[in-house]
């Protein structure tokens, strides 16, 4: 009987969860399908909810037999990984070339994100209501729904992510050389849709060195993750041969580096509170053009260049990289100026200054949280279950801080960060709870010795 009674009460709690979900995967919908779009004039046009970064053109161009090019009449790119144009290629194949297919097809991924988040969650707590309050937690996020909303990489890039590091939680937790390999098959695809995460084996290696017990466990460490680099290459080397042959440079990644370190050198540089990003950004595009013209490059005045040529495009970039490498090493305290920058950059800068103080609101209360649930996992011994999760983060922000930053590139590591933001949610929730029925009996106490 008692059986019976537990086996029906954990049915329930799980027929709560997923009634929740639900109702969330609902609001969700409502606001991408139904809210956003009567909003649109709302968004200005420096911050869209529309296609962005040209992964939408370059699939377009796909599907009508153009190849692997921006515009039909220009040259092949190297600018964009192939990951999402071909995902968004094999989509407008079935959907037509619509925004609100990119959307639904977000709002799947989003779904399958947040039950990954919950499993996630499991492995560091075991606890059904934190990992339920996490999902909540990123899928509410307005920096979620922004991204679902855009036709951008995130999403399935955060659904990529999600998926590699519970491979590798699965590799590390059972060991083998070829568990390691498939982790690294599945980084090599993550790589195809950003390629931010290409650092992480060093942070890895880190990790797996620290928590070693001897040095046995260390040369297997570095083994491992050797194994893991290398599934990362094989899945690469299409995409970098394809490149090689294209301008017989080697191109492992995209031609973005250069583009993106230059603006965020040109973004500090000029940094002051009467030009928002949005100028600086601009600027730092004319800056860029006017540098194609010295160099002989037809360029039309846009954010991404497009080219007649893709060698033009990789001297372009290759120029900016290492222009912007010099200017740093010319000038150390720059590099350190532009680091500390876009430390705060990457969690609050937003196109306009309205953008960065809405950005301000959302995410300072979201930091906390995950600070504060950091501390309580120290506390109760659980931290060390965090520890992948916590390197790739710390991974991500190097890149970005090193490089250029804004608040968009921080909304991937949400995910991991809900978990313990959840952790003290929870922890609020029930002393709260606690708290609410202490008085609450204090208070009948004293009216049954009134009564008395």
């Amino acid at each position: 009987m008692v059986l019976q009674e537990k086996t029906t009460s954990s049915s329930d709690r799980v027929s709560s969860v997923w009634l929740v979900l639900l109702v969330v995967f609902l609001v969700t919908a409502a606001l991408l399908f139904l809210v956003l779009p009567k909003l649109d004039r709302v968004f200005a046009y420096t911050y869209s909810a529309h296609f962005q970064d040209g992964y939408d053109l370059i699939a377009n161009n796909l599907v009508n037999g153009n190849g692997y090019r921006l515009e039909a009449n220009k040259g092949e790119t190297m600018i964009r990984e192939p990951g999402y144009p071909l995902f968004l290629a094999a989509l407008f194949k079935v959907a037509g070339y619509h925004l609100e297919a990119a959307r639904f097809a977000n709002w799947l991924l989003a779904i399958g994100i947040a039950i990954m988040i919950m499993r996630l969650t499991r492995l560091v707590t075991d606890d059904a209501r934190v990992a339920l309050i996490a999902s909540v937690l990123f899928l509410l996020h307005p920096g979620t729904i922004i991204c679902e909303a855009r036709g951008g990489v995130e999403i399935l890039f955060i659904f990529a992510i999600l998926v590699f590091m519970l491979v590798l939680h699965w590799a590390v937790e059972k060991g083998g050389p070829w568990r390691y390999l498939v982790v690294g098959l599945v980084l090599g695809i993550v790589v195809q849709i950003r390629s931010t995460p290409m650092v992480f084996p060093v942070f890895l290696l880190f990790h797996l060195g620290l928590i070693a017990n001897s040095a046995r466990e260390r040369l297997r460490a570095v083994s491992n993750v050797a194994i893991l680099v290398f599934g990362m290459v094989v899945v690469m080397a299409p995409w970098t041969i394809r490149n090689y042959l294209l301008v017989h440079e080697f191109v492992p990644t995209a031609t973005v580096q250069g583009l993106a370190l230059q603006e965020g050198q040109y973004a500090c540089q000029n940094f002051s509170s009467g030009k928002n990003y949005y100028v600086l950004q601009t600027e730092a595009g004319q800056e860029r053009d006017d540098l194609a013209a010295r160099l002989g490059i037809p360029s039309g005045t846009q954010y991404y260049q497009v080219f007649a040529d893709a060698r033009d495009e990789w001297k372009l970039n290759n120029t900016l990289l290492q222009g912007a490498k010099a200017e740093y090493v010319r000038h150390p305290a720059l590099f350190a100026t532009c680091v500390a920058r876009n430390a705060i950059n990457f969690w609050f800068l937003g196109k306009t200054w309205v953008v960065t103080s809405l950005n301000m609101l959302i995410q300072i209360p979201v930091l906390i949280l995950t600070l504060s649930g950091l501390y309580l996992l120290h506390r109760r011994g659980l931290l060390h279950k965090m520890g992948i999760m916590l390197m790739f983060v710390l991974s991500a922000v190097a890149v970005h801080v090193a490089i250029a930053a804004e608040a968009r590139y921080s909304i991937p590591l949400i995910a991991f960060l809900a978990i313990p933001a959840s952790v003290a949610v929870v922890s609020i929730w029930q002393k709260c709870w606690t708290s609410a029925r202490r008085e609450t009996a204090l208070d009948a106490s004293a009216l049954w010795g009134a009564r008395l």
